[in-house]
């Protein structure tokens, strides 16, 4: 319990954080891949024994391998900067400097911290979570013990005892089984401050999943209203327009089915993520040089530049003076409603596993391990009846055929 909590903490909380600040150092190509990777997480599954060996093992691997890599070829490229003049290399060096490959010669000792911090922080961070899951989700070493709960002695002294008594105890030695032996897990106690964030992080991660799982809808329908205030334009129209038919249906008593509110979810989680990319890609220098953000289209679709980069030192960066508050707020928001669509799906994807696995069971012709589909999700507040109606209908036609069956099988038998 303690493992899986400090494991959910890391890979759920800390691990964005970091990718967050990451992405926020910098603006160039080296940290749009770490913003996808920000994007991606949520997709994975939460770490445990099975998926630190699959996807979500692979993933903090890929994390950690692309954070040295970037790191390795920052570094190597000052080799030839040093022997390249700035003037000879002309383009190619603008080039690179869009990639994330800068001089360092030219750049205050601030600004290189600034510019390999990301990878420096991401390389230790990734591997350090990745060997504390694997760590904390070791399987917990067992000392077996008698009946009267003493350990066995050693196998040299267990095995002269049993030859000496072979020969007198036969009988005795055969009513002794493996049912009278228990596995006790060996463990070792935290320490008090580790227990009371340990019950603090359980309480919270109980609140949380009996929100998600009564009012999950009512959660996601008021983030869309907020995503669509915060700044309005064209694209947060769409979250308003979502956020307003979704209330009116609901004003008119009308319920809206599970397979549909999923299919939203779905549609709404790749726009969010793509308006997500997008607003992040803007706040690149070429992005604000192609389309500056005082241009009425960029206004229009919501683009606005919060990071300002100097022609004459491109390597300090700057905040545009006309920024406010709500230009802040609205990519936070945004990509908090991400995580809470993906996390939404993800729950009722785990709910269906759990509950149709016993029909998967009986029937010969599906195969247990096929992926669960949205139209078969099932949410705790009160869809299950209706959308578990159909195979109510079909387990009642085949007991009523059993049962018909053996009525004429009693009657042949009689007769």
């Amino acid at each position: 319990m303690a493992g899986d909590l400090v494991v959910g903490m890391l890979y759920n909380l800390l691990l964005p954080l970091l990718l967050l600040t990451a992405s926020s150092f910098r603006y160039n190509g080296l940290s749009v891949v770490y913003f996808l990777f920000l994007l991606t997480l949520p997709l994975m599954p939460n770490p445990s024994l099975v998926t630190m060996k699959g996807k979500t093992g692979e993933f903090l691997r890929q994390l950690s391998y692309t954070s040295l890599t970037f790191l390795t070829l920052q570094c190597f490229m000052q080799i030839p900067f040093a022997y390249i003049p700035p003037h000879v290399s002309g383009h190619w060096e603008d080039v690179l400097y869009h990639l994330g490959i800068i001089r360092f010669s030219s750049v205050d000792a601030g600004n290189v911290v600034r510019l390999l911090a990301p990878d420096v922080g991401l390389l230790f961070s990734s591997l350090f979570v990745m060997r504390l899951c694997k760590k904390r989700l070791r399987t917990v070493p067992q000392v077996t013990l008698h009946e009267n709960g003493v350990p066995p002695s050693d196998p040299e002294e267990v095995e002269t005892s049993e030859t000496d008594s072979e020969g007198g105890s036969e009988t005795e030695g055969s009513s002794f089984d493996s049912s009278d032996e228990t596995t006790v897990p060996v463990q070792s106690a935290p320490p008090q401050f580790v227990q009371k964030l340990i019950v603090f992080a359980a309480g919270l991660r109980l609140l949380l999943a009996a929100i998600m799982n009564t009012a999950g809808k009512v959660v996601v329908t008021l983030l869309l209203g907020l995503a669509g205030i915060t700044l309005p334009s064209l694209t947060s129209g769409v979250y308003f327009g979502v956020f307003l038919g979704l209330v009116w249906w609901w004003v008119f008593s009308r319920s809206i089915s599970l397979l549909l509110f999923s299919s939203l979810c779905v549609m709404m989680a790749i726009f969010s993520g793509g308006h997500l990319l997008a607003l992040y890609l803007y706040q690149l220098p070429l992005s604000q040089q192609l389309v500056p953000p005082e241009d009425v289209y960029a206004r229009l679709f919501g683009m606005t530049g919060v990071v300002r980069t100097n022609g004459s030192d491109p390597h300090v960066l700057g905040l545009h003076p006309h920024v406010s508050w709500p230009d802040f707020i609205n990519p936070l928001v945004l990509l908090l409603l991400y995580y809470t669509l993906v996390a939404l799906l993800h729950k009722w994807a785990h709910i269906t596993e759990d509950t149709v696995d016993d029909e998967e069971c009986d029937s010969p012709v599906e195969s247990p391990e096929a992926p669960p589909s949205f139209s078969r999700v099932i949410y705790i507040s009160g869809d299950k009846q209706e959308l578990l109606s159909s195979t109510d209908d079909e387990t009642y036609l085949t007991e009523e055929k059993q049962t018909e069956g053996e009525k004429w099988e009693k009657t042949v038998r009689r007769t």
